[in-house]
């Protein structure tokens, strides 16, 4: 909301790609390029938390100040004397004192209206916009891994990291193939017994044309990537308490803190769970201080981290 915040997150998170998937104007898309550039010369790292099914935003950051919120909110409107005020407007959920100090020391931007003209309503296809910030054009690749390809063209080794048991389409790249993992201590080249050593001679053998380079390159970055990430987690040690539900943060800062050179990190809350349809009050405030906790926790990791920006 003030403008160190709005430089800050464009800083992190915003490229050439992006700017134009979303439609900004054109001095917009310079300045995005040009803060990009400065965020890849300064190694700065961007960590999105997806909170999978779709936060209530307006029961988040309550916009008490509207009577249209009240009108068309009977039952599940907060109400005024309930909220965290930040103005004469807005005001923080209550369990969400964590976001409150954050924004209160300019730490946390919020920005409103982040949507899409003529919505399908379908979940599926809705997904599909968020992870590839272009609505209705069937892009092919993520937002996030456009990105990738803007900081780092052509692609590098451990670039992106996506934390989950499949890839999502936010971090899929032309150039760049995401290291993706669920369990840091099984994390290794899937595949049956007999398979194994065939991947193990492949990564070793050698080859001249194209499709034995592509082959062996796949192959040797798959099983770096695995040894990098077990010994990370092996070797982490945190003072941080996550609490009950660590959302896979430690993960990320055990990889931020034995130096990887990843500079995206993606991580989702996953099942859906906050898909919200019934008892959303009493099942939304439990949520609420959830995110809260976990991202005032992210944000007191190690200088590694520094600069980075978080989406909660």
């Amino acid at each position: 909301m003030n403008e160190c915040s709005r430089r800050a997150l464009l800083k992190a998170g915003l490229g050439t790609s992006l700017a134009g998937a979303l439609g900004m104007p054109a001095f917009f898309a310079q300045t995005a390029t040009a803060l990009t550039d400065e965020a890849a010369a300064s190694d700065r790292i961007l960590v999105v938390l997806e909170l999978s099914g779709g936060n209530d935003g307006l029961n988040t950051l309550v916009p008490y100040g509207d009577d249209a919120y009240y009108r068309h909110r009977p039952t599940i409107g907060l109400k005024p004397d309930r909220l965290r005020k930040i103005d004469d407007r807005f005001g923080w959920s209550p369990g969400m004192a964590g976001f409150e100090r954050l924004y209160k020391d300019g730490r946390l931007a919020v920005v409103h209206g982040c949507g899409y003209d003529t919505p399908s309503f379908s979940h599926f296809s809705s997904m599909a916009y968020w992870h590839t910030a272009a609505p209705n054009r069937g892009e092919e690749y993520g937002w996030v891994g456009r990105l990738a390809e803007g900081l780092r063209p052509g692609g590098a080794p451990n670039f992106v990291v996506n934390i989950d048991t499949t890839q999502s389409l936010a971090v899929r790249s032309r150039d760049h193939t995401p290291v993706v993992f669920d369990d840091p201590e099984r994390f290794s080249r899937k595949g049956f017994s007999q398979e194994l050593p065939l991947f193990q001679h492949v990564a070793e053998g050698s080859g001249d044309n194209p499709a034995q380079r592509y082959l062996r390159d796949i192959a040797r970055s798959a099983r770096d990537a695995s040894a990098l990430v077990r010994e990370a987690w092996a070797r982490y040690r945190s003072p941080v308490d996550y609490g009950i539900v660590p959302l896979d943060l430690p993960k990320v800062a055990a990889l931020i803190d034995a130096g990887l050179p990843t500079r995206l990190y993606y991580a989702a809350y996953r099942h859906n769970a906050f898909d919200t349809h019934v008892h959303q009050g009493d099942l939304h405030a439990r949520l609420s201080p959830t995110c809260r906790t976990r991202w005032r926790a992210s944000c007191g990791t190690s200088s590694g981290s520094a600069g980075a920006a978080r989406s909660c």
